[in-house]
């Protein structure tokens, strides 16, 4: 199954999905920011800056406390920290008479005073450093700007005097504490190295790392082995437990005691039940559990699994006592490792106290010999090389409009992050290609979602008052009967051709239609498609078989008694439950309803009956596995309403069954989960699930329901040009608007509510319409083979015009275009309700022209021109077929012809080249006049073909007779060409291949004739 990956249009698609959460957002967090910004505008400040330099100088200071290297910067950062704290501060606060000078300090009462005053000051100043350089900016922002200049100035001066003084003062104290702790670090160093050389003499601790290294090995390989020892006990263990399970009840179905870990008497033992366990299987297709030969085998059968748990426990206790060994050895080797690492983490810590007072020695010694020598030099000297001045302009205008659109930009960011976390959040599963690949089970059929009173009222508007209560309130689940030409009624019909096609070689008579949970839409799926397979022709039964919550009955309005429950309780026999045309027509629905669509004489329906207490018992019984074969017998196709699969068992009962199950997914209503559950609990059981229906497909779900705008074509199929806008109306109603925003009004620009157009387009729907012109005006000149150098063009064989797009079958019969592509891009051709494998195609470089082979021509066979058209009588003009459809393989259109060769009229296809690859159309019959096909269409019930008029093709031979052509009949089918025959006027018959509508489309088949060495010459049929 192909990967699929996301695209831009899936993003698209998620933006416009949850778009009222991004703009929601968006618009909130602009208008809390404008406000923001509106309320809380700041103070204007003022800011101006003091720069100082650090002078360096040779001082004791400088020797001994690295910190006074000017070109670290872990330096300089000391020095910001020192111009910002607290006695700094103090000295600017005295200078600017903020607070009291020189007197008495320390007092509780002034401190309490004080420290606000200097925690404002410090809260003004920023004190940053030019970079690789010793100078330092005093940055200070204030209200006021004449504060604002004399606290920068003042700050820099009260540095100044502070850090003269704590240089005089750190020095004297430093040459005190270093002949201190000189004196001090001798005397531990001694005494250190009498206790290492005192603690290695007495342990020897030469070889310490190779001992220990051979205790961790050993304790590492014991630990090994006791974890095998107990990963071997467990599975024994678990296997004597099922063993006792067994005993108790043989019974059970897991007879699997073999293990690698039991040895040859358990071995010989086990091989000794399985051989009995085969025989007493061998017995029970003959005898019964009590025949006494099958008795005795189970006696023999109990006691060899006796056996087998008696050797396992004596195998488990050999175990147990290895074990109890091996842990009482890795507790001596842990004591032993532990005492030796003991031994080594003391001999290395002595040894680290050497190392340290030795380290401490060498540095003391070396400040010591430093100070004394530059004692003598001066403190280090703080310049001001620029003074602050007067600010002007306040730092922090207003900016309400940035505020606002900043907001604005974050809003529409978390919207975006939000609607992505909902679509994360959503585990329910939209598009098709997600549910392909999660289930692994493809897609047979999409059901558009249809407003239920939308429906109601468009049956009121076609049939007025005919129709009566049950009829409107059941209308969706009888909607392939009451409204045959809506989309969701050519949506069953495509399941239905989908499902013919699905497997033609292994025919389904048995088909189950379940969900995973309740309100998925089942029902309405079973009765739709067993009313479409009736409508074709097919002999169908509709069986209700959801014994806990019938439903089918209500729907077509028919008793519900007597049904599913009466047959498996052996009340009745099934024909005489069976209900049919007449009772339907005796239900709540009258003459006029049930004669809407013909074809309804075909359905057979057996309800569900009365309310069982057991109905899982019921449906697992042998009287339905009879019931089924007998049906099957009877009726071509057997459609089962069943229950869900999650919530009970009945529906994976019924499924090994059935020759069939179709599963029904309401798009967006089950999680990822529960449908993966649902798809694996039916494979588990080996479930023949031949694919999945999606129902109630809406936009808003899924981007795909775009793809399927080809509905509209079958919506209004059959109608007249007048009745098409009344249609489309409908469509609209029903919420379904395939060519929503394709109008012109669309592109040349948007109404607003009061109808009037607005004069500003959007770019992207301008760029639509020019594209759309110049296509337009580039197909005209075409076609009439202007623009000189292009004429070139109007010989090149265009692809054939794919009927049953958007447009009428009229338009199409009444010219004879160029045959172009109308298929998508990626998409097969809009009339296939066949799920091809693979649409990503391109066509394929045409191949060499083979050497022609010269072939004698056979007894009876005409000499043609080449090129030659020949126009036969009125007569003989066939120039009508029935167009079945067109597919992506030739497998697949052998199926479909094989299916229609019984229709008593010649089944063709043929191949043309189209945009996204090669296409098989497949054509059924020729007819005189529309009336013809149309008349044999019914008589048939080939509902899901369609009249097309192709009067060209290419004729390769006539003949007197059938036999006289069949050499020259089986060469063509041996190179995959598909022959037919035409009666030449009552002489003889036309041996043809392909039909189409141009002339252009007959050439290219004529020249793919001639280079596989076939003459022939193009025709009118």
């Amino acid at each position: 199954m192909p990967q699929y990956d996301i695209n831009l249009r899936e993003y698209w698609w998620i933006f416009k999905k949850r778009k009222f959460i991004i703009i929601t957002i968006a618009i909130i967090l602009g208008i809390f920011s404008t406000t923001f910004a509106i309320l809380r505008a700041p103070e204007p400040l003022y800011s101006t800056t003091c720069v100082i330099e650090f002078e360096k100088s040779y001082t004791a200071e400088g020797i001994y406390n690295q910190g006074y290297h000017w070109s670290d910067s872990d330096e300089i950062e000391t020095h910001i920290s020192v111009i910002k704290g607290y006695p700094v501060f103090q000295r600017v606060a005295e200078k600017m008479g903020l607070i009291p000078g020189k007197g008495p300090r320390g007092g509780r009462t002034k401190e309490s005073a004080v420290f606000p005053i200097i925690e404002n000051l410090q809260s003004k100043v920023q004190v940053t450093r030019e970079k690789y350089s010793s100078i330092l900016n005093i940055k200070v922002t204030d209200s006021s700007p004449v504060f604002t200049q004399k606290l920068a100035n003042t700050i820099g001066l009260a540095y100044k005097e502070v850090l003269a003084e704590q240089q005089m003062r750190r020095t004297r104290e430093t040459i005190k504490y270093i002949e201190e702790q000189l004196r001090e670090v001798r005397t531990k160093l001694k005494e250190a190295e009498d206790e290492f050389n005192r603690f290695g003499q007495e342990n020897e601790l030469i070889s310490i790392d190779l001992q220990s290294e051979d205790l961790l090995a050993r304790a590492k390989g014991i630990k090994e082995e006791l974890k095998s020892l107990q990963e071997d006990k467990m599975e024994l263990e678990g296997i004597a437990g099922r063993l006792e399970s067994f005993i108790k009840d043989p019974s059970v179905s897991d007879h699997d005691f073999y293990s690698e870990k039991g040895g040859n008497r358990y071995k010989s033992a086990n091989d000794t039940l399985v051989g009995l366990l085969i025989k007493k299987e061998t017995l029970l297709e003959d005898y019964t559990q009590r025949h006494p030969e099958v008795v005795a085998i189970n006696r023999s059968i109990i006691e060899s699994a006796r056996k087998m748990l008696f050797i396992l426990k004596l195998q488990m206790n050999k175990m147990e006592s290895r074990m109890g060994d091996l842990r009482d050895e890795l507790e001596q080797v842990n004591r032993k490792t532990k005492v030796l690492m003991d031994k080594k983490l003391e001999f290395n810590r002595l040894k680290r106290r050497v190392d340290l007072y030795h380290n401490m020695t060498v540095l003391l010694e070396k400040k010591n010999q430093e100070a004394m020598i530059r004692r003598a030099d001066r403190p280090e000297v703080v310049n001001i090389i620029k003074p602050a001045l007067l600010p002007t302009r306040p730092i922090n205008p207003p900016k309400r409009g940035m505020v606002g659109a900043t907001g604005t930009l974050i809003g529409i960011i978390i919207g975006l992050v939000a609607a992505f976390i909902v679509e994360t959040f959503d585990t329910s599963l939209g598009a098709i290609e997600d549910v392909e690949e999660t289930l692994g089970v493809q897609v047979l059929g999409v059901i558009p979602q249809a407003n239920v009173r939308d429906i109601r009222e468009g049956l009121r508007e076609k049939y007025g008052k005919g129709l009566n209560d049950h009829a409107l309130k059941e209308s969706v689940n009888l909607v392939t009967h009451l409204l045959p030409k809506s989309m969701m009624a050519e949506s069953f019909r495509g399941l239905r051709t989908n499902i013919q096609f699905k497997d033609a070689d292994q025919k389904i008579r048995t088909l189950a239609v379940t969900s995973s949970t309740h309100e998925e839409g089942k029902t309405l799926v079973a009765i739709n498609l067993a009313m479409t397979m009736a409508q074709a022709g097919i002999k169908t039964l509709l069986i209700g078989c959801d014994l806990r919550k019938p439903t089918v009955a209500k729907a077509l309005g028919i008793e519900m008694a007597v049904g599913v429950t009466d047959i498996l309780l052996g009340n009745y026999q099934w024909r005489d439950t069976v209900k049919g045309f007449t009772d339907i027509i005796m239900g709540k629905m009258n003459v006029d309803e049930v004669m809407m669509t013909p074809g309804l004489d075909n359905l057979h329906v057996i309800t569900a009956g009365g309310v069982s207490p057991n109905p899982a018992e019921l449906i697992e019984s042998k009287r339905l596995d009879q019931f089924l074969e007998e049906v099957k017998d009877e009726y071509d196709i057997v459609v089962i309403d069943s229950t869900p699969i999650l919530s009970t068992a009945d529906a994976a009962i019924l499924g090994r069954k059935v020759d069939a199950v179709l599963l029904v997914y309401r798009v967006g209503s089950v999680s990822r989960a529960l449908l993966r559950r649902s798809t694996s609990q039916l494979k588990q059981i080996r479930c023949n699930v031949i694919g999945v229906v999606l129902n109630s497909m809406r936009p808003e779900v899924s981007p795909d329901f775009q793809d399927f705008k080809y509905y509209s074509y079958y919506s209004v199929y059959g109608e007249d040009d007048q009745t098409l806008p009344r249609h489309r109306k409908g469509l609209s109603k029903f919420g379904l608007q395939p060519f929503k925003g394709f109008k012109l009004g669309g592109i040349l620009g948007r109404k607003d509510p009061s109808g009037k157009e607005k004069t500003r387009p959007s770019v992207s729907r301008f760029l639509m319409l020019i594209v759309a012109v110049l296509f337009l005006a580039g197909g005209i000149t075409l076609h009439y083979g202007g623009m000189g150098p292009f004429q070139w063009f109007s010989k090149v064989k265009l692809l054939q015009r794919e009927p049953g797009r958007p447009g009428s079958d009229k338009e199409i019969q009444g010219r004879e275009p160029r045959e172009r592509s109308a298929s998508p891009p990626g998409g097969p051709p809009a009339e296939v309700a066949v799920k091809s494998p693979s649409f990503g195609a391109t066509a394929p470089p045409a191949k060499p022209r083979q050497e022609r082979a010269k072939m004698p021509k056979a007894a009876g066979e005409r000499s043609m021109k080449s090129g030659e058209v020949q126009s036969a009588p009125e007569r003989n003009s066939y120039p009508y077929s029935l167009k079945v459809g067109s597919f992506r393989e030739l497998e697949m259109a052998r199926k479909a012809m094989s299916l229609y060769e019984e229709k008593g009229s010649p089944v063709y296809h043929i191949r043309v080249h189209l945009s996204n690859g090669i296409w098989y159309r497949v054509y059924l019959g020729i007819y005189r006049d529309e009336e013809e096909a149309e008349h044999f269409k019914r008589d048939r019930g080939l509902g899901e073909t369609v009249v097309v008029k192709v009067p060209h093709a290419v004729l390769v031979g006539t003949y007197r007779t059938k036999e006289e052509g069949r050499e020259k009949l089986e060469l063509l089918k041996g190179l995959d060409f598909s022959p037919y025959w035409m009666e030449d006027g009552g002489k003889g018959f036309r041996l043809c291949i392909g039909a189409f509508n141009s002339r252009d489309g007959a050439e290219r088949k004529l020249e793919e004739l001639r280079s596989k060495g076939i003459q022939g010459r193009i025709i009118k049929r």
